[in-house]
């Protein structure tokens, strides 16, 4: 995994947790991340906290949280663009589209 993604998961999980769980969270790789997954998506669903599918109004509205957002800490430039990415990426693929690199 891309340590640019580690360190922006790292950072989020640490406003949650202990510095030290994040760390070890962040960087979970191969069985260890697929087992914590499920553990975590049971628990989730065990308490009807599944997210509900995205929508293409969801996701703008997310968009526009995001760059209206006065982040806590600061994310360099390679963070913040690697989430709007995948926003534009998620509504891409709602609207059946395909992006151009």
């Amino acid at each position: 995994m891309e340590s640019t993604q580690n360190k922006a998961i790292e950072k989020v999980l640490s406003t949650i947790l202990t510095e030290d769980t994040a760390s070890e969270l962040a960087n979970l790789e191969g069985k260890a991340l697929e087992e914590t997954f499920e553990c975590l998506y049971e628990q989730m669903d065990y308490q009807k906290l599944l997210p509900k599918e995205p929508t293409v109004s969801g996701v703008l509205q997310g968009l526009n949280d995001l760059v209206q957002a006065e982040f806590q800490e600061r994310l360099s430039i390679e963070e913040y663009q690697e989430i709007l990415y995948q926003q534009v990426e998620l509504l891409a693929s709602l609207l059946g589209l395909e992006l151009e690199n």
